[in-house]
């Protein structure tokens, strides 16, 4: 939507619009967040199992991955 259509809109609608794109925002944080979390399981599964192949890796963690901020 341009400039031009969103100056074009009535006040009630650009709630509505705002309304639903906060929705869409809140839904999209918390899939974020079980994403990260579903990561962080195969991460520590991943490192528990290298530990038990070879006890002396069980030190020494995978790196962290470097995940950009969702804000």
């Amino acid at each position: 939507m341009t400039d031009k259509e969103l100056r074009s809109l009535k006040r009630a609608d650009l709630i509505e619009i705002l309304y639903y794109l906060r929705r869409e925002n809140d839904e999209l944080r918390e899939e974020n967040e079980k994403l990260k979390s579903r990561l962080d399981t195969i991460i520590d599964k991943l490192v528990a199992e290298r530990g038990a192949c070879d006890p002396a890796a069980a030190d020494s963690e995978l790196p962290a991955p470097d995940l950009p901020d969702p804000q």
